[in-house]
Formats: structure tokens, C-alpha cells, sequence
């Protein structure tokens, strides 16, 4: 229902191998897959809670941009955050 935009749903590491470059490989391996289905947007959703500050250190690290937030989406205080990279 898009023209050349991708959902990145969800990427994990074992936490005993956080920080060695395991997720910017599984990252950079899917934009490179993507460039070449000639995908133009890649969109990631995420959670504003303190817990997943990491979460979007990493992705602010891989260039990827807030685009829109929706206050109290999952609770209270607790804000959905879309992030988006062009490539």
C-alpha cells in the first residue's frame, strides 16, 4: 500500500553481545536489501519510556530521525515515537 517504504517491525540481540555490532550489521544488511528492491523510507516504531532510551540511541547512531510522536499511545506518559530513515 506504499511506493517503496519498509517497516522495520523488530530487531533484538542477546544482551551478552550488545555493543560488538551485532544490530548495526542486521541494520546496514537490511538497508543494503532494501536499497536494492530500490526502497526509499525505512519506518520504525518505538516507546518514549526511559527503558528503551537505548533503543533509539542506537537507532539515532544508524541515522534514523524522529518523524512523529503520539502522546500517552501505549499508557499515561508513555508516548509512541516514529522514527524514519531515507535512503
Amino acid at each position: 500500500m506504499t511506493q517503496g517504504t519498509f517497516d522495520l517491525y523488530w530487531i533484538a540481540s542477546n544482551p551478552l553481545v550488545r555493543g560488538q555490532g551485532v544490530g548495526a550489521a542486521l541494520v546496514s544488511g537490511m538497508e543494503g536489501d532494501i536499497r536494492r528492491r530500490q526502497g526509499r523510507l525505512i519506518r520504525v516504531e518505538t516507546s518514549a519510556m526511559e527503558a528503551y532510551g537505548p533503543t533509539r540511541g542506537f537507532y539515532a547512531a544508524m541515522q534514523y530521525k524522529e518523524e512523529s510522536r503520539f502522546r500517552d499511545f501505549y499508557k499515561p506518559g508513555e508516548d509512541l515515537i516514529i522514527l524514519a530513515k531515507r535512503l
